[in-house]
């Protein structure tokens, strides 16, 4: 089985689509039959892809999926920033998604590095992701590709 990873397409809204939908709520169900009290907030949250947000992604250009044998089986999405964080165009890594089955075996990593390339591609000097603190498996995939991961405190509002 091959790894191709590729930008982020129109045709992919379905695949991005249902590959969100089970990330998403296996970590809900997560979440729910662990002590994480939390995240209680989250649990109330959710999370949809609308057509209006996969375009945004894939309007970006910063956005990747990885197949296998045809079928879409993780993507990273992000966004470029202007400013952020005393730095100029700043890569915003918002999900990156691989399906179960496909975890650890470098798919994320394909992902990253293809993001990576992107970046000094277009002269981008920093990546940013917000990684939750109890996601073992995601802060030592970004510290396998050097990424600084610190414990930091988000602080959020919602106008609504």
């Amino acid at each position: 089985m091959r790894l191709i990873v590729r930008q982020l397409a129109k045709e992919d809204y379905r695949s991005y689509r249902k590959l969100f939908d089970e990330a998403y709520y296996e970590y809900l169900d997560d979440l729910k039959h662990s002590s994480l009290q939390k995240y209680r907030r989250e649990l109330q949250d959710k999370r949809r892809v609308t057509s209006s947000r996969f375009n945004f992604y894939l309007r970006t250009g910063s956005s990747f999926v990885a197949e296998k044998n045809g079928e879409v089986v993780a993507y990273v999405a992000t966004q470029t920033i202007p400013y952020m964080r005393g730095h100029d165009r700043v890569l915003w890594i918002e999900y990156i998604v691989t399906k179960k089955e496909y975890r650890r075996q470098g798919t994320a990593t394909a992902l990253l590095e293809k993001l990576v390339d992107f970046a000094k591609q277009h002269r981008i000097n920093s990546i940013y992701a917000t990684i939750n603190p109890d996601n073992a498996a995601s802060i030592g995939l970004h510290q396998k590709l050097g990424f600084d991961v610190k414990n930091l405190i988000t602080a959020s509002l919602q106008t609504k």
